[in-house]
């Protein structure tokens, strides 16, 4: 199932990723893209959501402003119901973010976690404050960088 939602995922990555460049930049300067597999908890889905609003796509959205992300996208996994067959799962979510660079990734994590720690990002008052891992599991998170002359146009660099 996980290979399934993957190659499709894969798949529609693509359509974010195909560009053509007269000149390719150099190694350092390819976009980096990482693919972050969750699964909701029961139940938890509306928090998820809520969670990955007010935290994932927040920090993404700013660190955008700032340069170090080109874009960013939260998939969900729709279920197609046909008589006799269902495909997909509705507690899956698919997290993309795309940095300008190989070096970008890596002083992403700095950046966000910087981030966090502001005081307009503290969650509190009436809304309970929820951490990631009450709401969903982290499945597997995957790392590629843009390569023309691979098939797909990107290279898979590491897979946690």
């Amino acid at each position: 199932m996980k290979v399934r939602i993957f190659e499709g995922l894969f798949l529609c990555s693509l359509f974010f990723v195909v560009r053509g460049d007269a000149q390719g930049p150099d190694k350092t300067e390819k976009p980096v893209w990482t693919l972050e597999f969750i699964k909701v908890k029961p139940e938890n889905f509306g928090p998820a959501m809520g969670y990955l609003d007010d935290h994932w796509m927040r920090v993404r959205a700013e660190a955008k402003g700032q340069g170090a992300v080109l874009d960013y996208h939260r998939i969900q996994n729709a279920v197609l119901l046909t008589p006799g067959h269902k495909v997909g799962d509705s507690s899956s979510i698919v997290l993309l973010t795309e940095y300008k660079s190989l070096d970008a990734f890596k002083e992403c994590q700095r950046l966000f976690d910087s981030m966090r720690e502001r005081p307009r990002w503290q969650m509190g008052g009436v809304i309970k404050p929820w951490a990631p891992e009450d709401l969903f599991e982290m499945l597997n998170t995957q790392i590629f960088v843009e390569e023309s002359d691979t098939s797909t146009g990107l290279k898979l660099l590491t897979k946690q």
